[in-house]
């Protein structure tokens, strides 16, 4: 069953995500959405509590629990009938909790909602470690971003990595793909494209062997700052996703190398998919 892993926090950030969850959903044709939510990290974690007021905490303890999933039975039902919705409920950090429901459920996708005006968001917090560690792709989804079709998709490319685009084919899998059309970016200060010698003639190649299955264009911009470039082109080209690809050449290397919190909300200001 073809399934969306969703980590809430049930903060104002939550819902956004949830109603992007569920058209991403229905268009790429998944089954089923698992809401995660952890009670690790709330109001609770940091009290000691002493034998007088133990009791009293617990009932407050419980009464938050109780609330919070009737939130999130609230957010299944904005989903509807036409996705099966779950909810998983953890003690352990979001971290495990994350890596315990993707070896159990086998989710295709993690989806993360950001928002930088909530610090304390736990999801927020682990958007790095998880976009890391997780062995399945992971969407990175703005404040406030409301789902738009995906006609085109920025496909930031580093030709010494140029065996990971291969990675892409597995998007394949659902026809929708074939309605998107993928803008391959190389960001090349030195402008070896305006002198190509047979080397790059033949990585090239390679490119569009790769993406044949696919409709794309490849384009070249020379500016020093690989991420400032990115986000200008996918600014004014009306890209709807980012794609970034693994790998020590790629995107996701310099996000989570390189002034990691500032390089990935800034690439978010349109829906990250980061490939495994």
């Amino acid at each position: 069953m073809k399934t969306l892993l969703v980590p809430v926090d049930l903060n104002a950030t939550t819902l956004n995500t949830v109603r992007f969850a569920a058209a991403w959903a229905s268009h790429y044709d998944y089954q089923r959405i698992i809401l995660l939510k952890t009670f690790y990290d709330n109001i609770f974690s940091n009290i000691v509590m002493s034998a007088e007021y133990g009791a009293v905490n617990q009932d407050f303890m419980q009464s938050h629990r109780e609330e919070a999933m009737t939130q999130l039975q609230l957010l299944a039902q904005t989903i509807g009938s036409a996705i099966k919705v779950e909810i998983a409920i953890s003690e352990a950090p979001l971290l495990r909790a994350v890596m315990e429901v993707i070896s159990e459920e086998t989710p295709e996708m993690v989806l993360l909602g950001s928002n930088p005006g909530d610090s304390d968001g736990l999801v927020y917090r682990n958007i790095i470690p998880i976009a890391k560690v997780s062995p399945v792709r992971v969407m990175v989804v703005p404040a406030g971003y409301v789902y738009q079709p995906v006609s085109k998709a920025l496909v930031p490319v580093d030709f010494q990595a140029m065996h990971e685009l291969d990675k892409l084919n597995k998007l394949k899998a659902s026809p929708r793909w074939a309605d998107t059309r993928l803008l391959v970016l190389n960001v090349d200060p030195e402008e070896h494209y305006k002198h190509p010698d047979e080397e790059f003639r033949e990585v090239e190649s390679d490119l569009h062997e790769y993406l044949k299955n696919f409709q794309h264009e490849v384009f070249y911009r020379n500016d020093k700052d690989t991420i400032s470039s990115i986000i200008d082109f996918a600014a004014t080209n009306d890209i709807k996703l980012i794609i970034a690809l693994p790998g020590k050449h790629s995107f996701l290397y310099t996000l989570t190398h390189k002034s990691i919190s500032e390089a990935i909300y800034r690439a978010a200001t349109v829906p990250v998919v980061i490939l495994k």
